[in-house]
């Protein structure tokens, strides 16, 4: 009797162990770093080349620096899209280079024709001074690695980009568009794609970047879109396509941002 009494006192100090262990294991332990090390690497002059390296990667650097200093066009004025509030000449001219490239690619890719453009003024990292315009000069302007997109968007959409522009008072490249304003209020009276009114139940093909497909630049309205079309042609290209094919760079002056 002694010994069953004895069993049962060891077992219950082992599940009690037990439960201890499993309740102190299930609790999420957290860890801090609290030390640090570093140390600080000095590269300056006293660095010395290394002769082997610089043999090998001389052929490449000598052809990439020939490729972007080819001569494409020529650019009479300086360009910055700095040069007025709504919309400039740089501004016109980085739409308008898009929409031109890009609607023909659109058209043999589905058949469809691109009505109009929207680009975004953060995007334009450079000016375009006057003189010769080089290959290096689209990897100026456009550094990044975005592709053109046409979407299939409603009349209301455009109206929503429209009143976005307006309000935020940035002056984010258009082409084909027209965006009229009473300049009393500020509010949009009417929008014109390529010279007829916008209809809001009625469908538009825009070209614009990936980047703002996806609702960058706070233009979440652009994942409203019925249709998502990658052209698989980066813009930086298009500008390239864009220069090869001119033989002056001479950007409009057309408003399209309209105030009356």
């Amino acid at each position: 009797m002694k010994y069953i009494n004895l069993h049962k006192h060891y077992f219950k100090l082992f599940a009690f162990v037990f439960l201890a262990i499993l309740f102190t294991n299930c609790n999420t332990k957290k860890f801090y770093k609290t030390n640090y090390a570093h140390s600080f690497i000095h590269v300056g002059s006293l660095v010395v080349d290394d002769a082997l390296v610089n043999s090998f990667l001389t052929p490449y650097r000598s052809h990439i620096q020939k490729d972007l200093s080819k001569i494409l066009a020529y650019n009479p004025q300086n360009l910055d899209k700095n040069d007025g509030k709504w919309q400039n000449k740089m501004t016109n001219f980085y739409a308008d280079a898009i929409l031109e490239t890009a609607t023909p690619v659109y058209s043999k890719q589905t058949g469809n024709s691109i009505d109009f453009c929207l680009l975004n003024y953060g995007g334009i990292r450079s000016t375009i001074a006057k003189g010769n315009i080089t290959t290096r000069t689209a990897f100026d302007i456009m550094p990044f690695e975005n592709n053109a997109v046409v979407l299939k968007v409603s009349g209301k959409v455009v109206w929503d980009l429209s009143n976005f522009i307006v309000k935020n008072k940035v002056a984010h490249p258009l082409s084909g568009i027209e965006i009229f304003v009473d300049k009393n209020s500020s509010t949009i009276t009417h929008i014109k794609i390529n010279n007829i009114l916008v209809e809001k139940t009625k469908e538009y093909y825009l070209v614009t970047n990936d980047y703002l497909s996806k609702g960058g630049d706070n233009m979440q309205f652009l994942l409203n879109a019925t249709e998502n079309h990658s052209l698989n042609f980066k813009l930086r290209n298009m500008f390239i396509d864009y220069f090869t094919k001119i033989d002056t760079l001479n950007p409009s002056v057309k408003p399209r941002i309209i105030f009356e």
